[in-house]
């Protein structure tokens, strides 16, 4: 009995001094899983013919792996306007996927434009997901490091890219006959910011030389997307020349779509603008996934 009375105490302060020792433990928290969303067009329906209009659509099966999905807006950019073209809950992932279909007259409907429905109106759009998480996160969206500098929330890489994590945009069109835009083009004006530290204010350049080629009866392969703003900005990063940032435009009814674009640094270019026939004259703007933007007015010579 007197060894059971002694070890009680004695139990006591280990007890006392383990629990003090785990109030004094660093406890890592659980770390957060971010947005995973891919939306990969269906090669059967890739865009709306003209040709077909009544009978086609535009197609494009989702996938995540995320459980904690609030809500999903689909938007479409169409010139300056966004809409959004569906809504998508937890719910509607079934096993991780979801299948989203879009007729020439929902685009009608959505952007009010009436000739969309028949292609007498004809037009690009560019197609992205915006993923709301329970616990309040929003992705993509931008994280402000500095006045100079600011990121993707949804990472590096090529964010088009059928194995990426995230899918930041894809594109579909009302297509209208094809029309050859390739040639030589002067840069009349490249002026953009970048939010770069090496790079503050808004810079202009002109006089460059870009040439355009066709892939496809409507995509075209432009020698330097950004008109000579980054080698402007960053040779001192290894970019040597104008040539050395190339992109893809895609063209439908004296609109461009820049498309497929990667850029030096891991992102992508995306943008748009229009193409005059009358003058040979090609006006656009473009993005990176670091927030840089330029815009570019180009003339065929």
């Amino acid at each position: 009995m007197k060894n059971i009375l002694y070890l009680l105490p004695v139990c006591s302060a280990i007890l006392v001094f383990t629990a003090c020792e785990d109030e004094d433990k660093i406890h890592i928290p659980e770390y957060q899983t971010a947005a995973n969303m891919r939306l990969v067009v269906d090669q059967a329906h890739p865009q709306i013919n003209y040709q077909t209009v009544n009978t086609d659509f535009f197609a494009v099966d989702a996938y995540s792996e995320n459980t904690d999905i609030d809500k999903v807006e689909i938007t479409a950019q169409y010139q300056d306007e966004i809409k959004v073209m569906q809504t998508l809950s937890q719910s509607d992932f079934v096993n991780g996927h979801a299948r989203l279909e879009y007729s020439a007259s929902e685009f009608a409907t959505v952007f009010g434009i009436p000739g969309f429905s028949d292609a007498s109106r004809g037009g690009n759009f560019a197609f992205r997901p915006i993923v709301y998480l329970t616990d309040g996160r929003v992705y993509p969206d931008y994280v402000v490091v500095s006045a100079q500098e600011s990121f993707l929330n949804i990472g590096t890489g090529p964010l088009g890219a059928a194995n990426g994590a995230f899918t930041f945009r894809v594109n579909t069109s009302i297509t209208c006959t094809p029309f050859d835009i390739s040639g030589t083009y002067l840069v009349i004006s490249a002026k953009g910011t970048s939010t770069d530290g090496c790079c503050p204010g808004e810079v202009t350049v002109s006089g460059n030389t870009v040439q355009i080629t066709m892939s496809t009866p409507s995509t075209f392969a432009v020698s330097d997307i950004t008109g000579g703003l980054y080698f402007e900005w960053y040779d001192v990063f290894g970019i040597t020349s104008p040539n050395d940032t190339p992109g893809n435009i895609v063209y439908n009814c004296g609109e461009v779509t820049v498309a497929n674009s990667p850029e030096p640094f891991g992102t992508i270019f995306t943008g748009d603008g229009v193409f005059d026939n009358t003058t040979g004259r090609i006006t656009y703007t473009w993005t990176n996934g670091f927030a840089d933007q330029g815009m570019v007015i180009l003339q065929r010579q």
